[in-house]
């Protein structure tokens, strides 16, 4: 299938990146330089779309990466208190803190698992509630309407990632042990407490040395952990170009090119192209948007293509599973991904679900897609990255332009009109 995109096409994607970089800058979730970014996107589409709308949305931004810091607290504190029931003798007081070291690190854990491997807003109300947005662009059907396919980026950039700017991917190892440390430190003041309630302090001494041991050996980590993104909004300093400006110009490019071309889209097929807020704050504009038109969406058969981090022409990847909130994509949208591919000469892989990115994809978070798919409404994911060399600018300030290689955007571009194409070439409706 031959899909040409012209230079001035390719030109105005890259410039698009360039001059939200230049112009606007790191543009935090709920900021007003987000916003800022927004009303571009904003502009740019109303170019080319039939309809565009700016939907509103309250969240907690500093609430998704903000856990981190209170589990490294509470969990080291669960320790601390520990130590002071070695030098207990009165029971009541025994058990009493038995209970509260025990209360603190499983707190820890439940934060995690459901602020991080679950992305639910689980401690969001202790932080501060802000505003941000989505923006929609549509091309309306020319007949009844009958299917939408939805195009989707994100416009906001995350806080630097201080953690992967000292260590790179060695970071990994590190976030993997002080896991690793609350889950065991769980499941040893659990068994004590066990002990404690019915009476036997038997292995107090093994705990008291077990105590000792894990108080040397987290301290160092939770301490480094505790800063894995700085205080406050001083982490505001990433221009997002690759991660997740280079989606955003793919779907004003595809606004462009469907403005020009519209006899591409079926005659009952409304297409939509979304920019959300707050996809580094845990895909609380996805979310939104999603619980916001949920019966609609499931009505005319959505499918949802999100894209993010589009890096490199020649390694494209349509991911069919997030291994860190175990979401599994539809598999109908999966194959039409890569359908689109092959149709226009690209060698995309499906990718999460092997053994080794099912391990390394723990810590890797979520999409905008995921929001959709676990609200079972059809999604897939499409992401073109060198990961072995992506460490070097991921979530950091070195995420510029110039890291978007030649080709990657007009590939992009070049799939989602396939997906189109083949749309109307095999649909039912």
């Amino acid at each position: 299938m031959q899909i040409e995109v012209s230079k001035e096409d390719a030109d105005y994607m890259y410039n698009l990146v360039h001059k939200i970089v230049d112009e606007i800058g790191p543009r935090i979730s709920c900021s007003p330089k987000e916003a800022e970014g927004a009303k571009m996107i904003k502009s740019e589409l109303e170019k080319v779309c039939d309809e565009v709308t700016i939907e509103p949305f309250s969240c907690h931004p500093k609430a998704f990466l903000g856990w981190i810091k209170i589990l490294c607290v509470s969990s080291y504190l669960s320790m601390l208190i520990y130590l002071i029931v070695q030098f207990i003798n009165d029971y009541t007081w025994l058990l009493l803190l038995t209970i509260m070291s025990f209360a603190l690190i499983l707190f820890s854990f439940i934060i995690m698992w459901e602020e991080f491997f679950n992305y639910r807003e689980f401690i969001d109300f202790l932080f501060r509630k802000k505003s941000s947005q989505n923006v929609i662009g549509k091309f309306k059907p020319k007949g009844e309407l009958k299917k939408i396919v939805i195009f989707s980026s994100h416009i906001d950039s995350a806080l630097q990632f201080n953690l992967l700017k000292l260590l790179g991917w060695g970071a990994i190892p590190l976030l993997l042990g002080a896991i690793f440390i609350v889950i065991i430190w769980l499941f040893i003041t659990f068994i004590n407490l066990i002990f404690i309630a019915i009476g036997s302090i038997v292995f107090k001494n093994l705990f008291f040395i077990i105590n000792i041991i894990f108080l040397i050996v987290s301290l160092p980590c939770f301490f480094i952990v505790f800063f894995f993104v700085p205080l406050g909004d001083k982490g505001n300093v990433v221009p997002g170009a690759v991660d997740n400006l280079s989606s955003c110009s793919v779907i004003v490019g595809l606004g462009r090119y469907l403005k020009t071309h519209p006899e591409i889209i079926p005659n009952n097929m409304e297409i939509r192209l979304i920019s959300f807020g707050c996809e580094e704050s845990g895909l609380r504009g996805a979310y939104r948007y999603a619980a916001a038109h949920l019966d609609e969406l499931k009505k005319y058969d959505a499918n949802v293509v999100n894209m993010d981090g589009l890096e490199t022409p020649d390694k494209f990847m349509v991911i069919e599973y997030e291994p860190t909130t175990r979401t599994s994509h539809s598999e109908e949208v999966i194959k039409k991904l890569l359908n689109a591919t092959k149709s226009v000469g690209i060698d995309a892989k499906r990718f999460g679900r092997g053994k080794l990115e099912k391990t390394v994809g723990r810590l890797s978070g979520g999409s905008d897609a995921a929001a959709f798919s676990k609200a079972e409404i059809k999604a897939g994911f499409l992401n073109s990255a060198d990961w072995k060399n992506r460490s070097s600018y991921y979530h950091q300030a070195e995420d510029t332009p110039d890291k978007i290689k030649r080709g990657t955007l007009e590939n992009a571009l070049r799939i989602c009109v396939a997906y189109i194409l083949n749309e109307k070439k095999y649909s039912n409706f």
